[in-house]
């Protein structure tokens, strides 16, 4: 703390005291108040971490006590979140911290990391992560900071929080999984291909997909396709496995067989056909930003004037291509 500082000066008596070594060496009742109320609010020059670094301390402290206690419950709750930190820090793999430590990302998201896990782990998973978390996307998180002492009003008992098996990241995380490594599953293959689909063919997928939540798993799934702000569960799915390309390609065989267009519109059109087959969905907005606006600055209709019944049919095209269409059938 810096003596000139006028706020530090006004407790200079309590400062310099423990500033002193054997003043802590055994600490009264009444060192402990002076200290909570005299020096503990005072400014000093020691650098401080940022606060999500902090807030991972907190957490694995916590952590550390409830198991010291035995406290199950607070140690699960706190548990979770670590295991959801974890999945999304390994989606931030291009950046060189986060990569030397995706081995050990992963193995704390596997139960058997956590079977008779100790004090000494917890202090080590603190060390490895505290400098990993400031990297996380601030939208994913929810942080709310309070400055206040609770108050004993009432006691009751209440019925146990109930806690679900798994978290919502975790089960993002197992449908992505699924999804990837199920292009061949019939559903999956038409949305890819853009052919029609039946509602027995959504109820199918929807049930494996609950199936994956366990117990948890309607609840899950509504979860998930509200966070990804999907109109539907094809639109979703189709988001996540992209178009193929042959299919995409085909769907503009038209514009780019019609030999009036010039090399930049031809472009442009590929270039539609590139945006389906990596995001599988695609709004007819999407034509005027970024790579498309790279093409011409006034947009889709000036870089086809005098084409319009070209942009018009391009527009079209997306339109009967979104999944949603597809769903209807049937």
């Amino acid at each position: 703390m810096n003596r000139d500082n006028f706020i530090v000066r006004m407790q200079l008596e309590a400062v310099e005291r423990f500033r002193r070594r054997e003043s802590w060496e055994r600490l009264t009742a009444a060192d402990v108040d002076t200290l909570q109320t005299k020096v503990a609010d005072l400014p000093s020059e020691v650098e401080t971490d940022v606060i999500e670094s902090r807030l991972l301390d907190l957490r694995a402290l916590k952590m550390q006590l409830a198991l010291a206690e035995g406290d199950a419950g607070t140690f699960e709750r706190h548990r979770r979140r670590v295991v959801e930190i974890a999945m999304l820090l390994e989606e931030k793999s291009t950046i060189p911290a986060v990569a030397a430590q995706l081995a050990y990302l992963a193995s704390v998201q596997e139960s058997v990391f956590w079977e008779g896990i100790g004090l000494n782990d917890l202090e080590e998973l603190r060390l490895r992560l505290r400098g990993l978390v400031p990297f996380l996307d601030r939208k994913t998180r929810t942080i709310v900071y309070t400055d206040f002492q609770d108050e004993i009003t009432a006691v009751r008992e209440d019925a146990t929080v109930y806690l679900p098996k798994m978290t919502g990241v975790e089960y993002e995380k197992k449908v992505q999984e699924y999804l990837r490594n199920h292009l061949d599953h019939i559903v999956i293959h038409r949305l890819r291909t853009n052919q029609p689909l039946t509602a027995t063919d959504l109820k199918g997928l929807e049930r494996t997909l609950v199936e994956i939540g366990e117990d948890d798993g309607p609840t899950l799934l509504t979860g998930l396709l509200a966070r990804n702000e999907a109109p539907s569960l094809a639109h979703f799915v189709r988001s996540l496995v992209g178009m193929d390309r042959t299919a995409a390609h085909e769907a503009f065989s038209e514009f780019l067989s019609n030999r009036s267009l010039t090399t930049p519109q031809i472009r442009f059109v590929e270039m539609v056909i590139d945006q389906l087959t990596a995001r599988g969905v695609m709004e007819p907005s999407a034509l005027y930003e970024p790579p498309f606006s790279s093409l011409h600055a006034g947009g889709p209709e000036e870089l086809f004037a005098g084409k319009s019944n070209v942009i018009d049919g391009i527009f079209e095209k997306l339109k009967t291509l979104q999944p949603e269409r597809l769903a209807d059938v049937g």
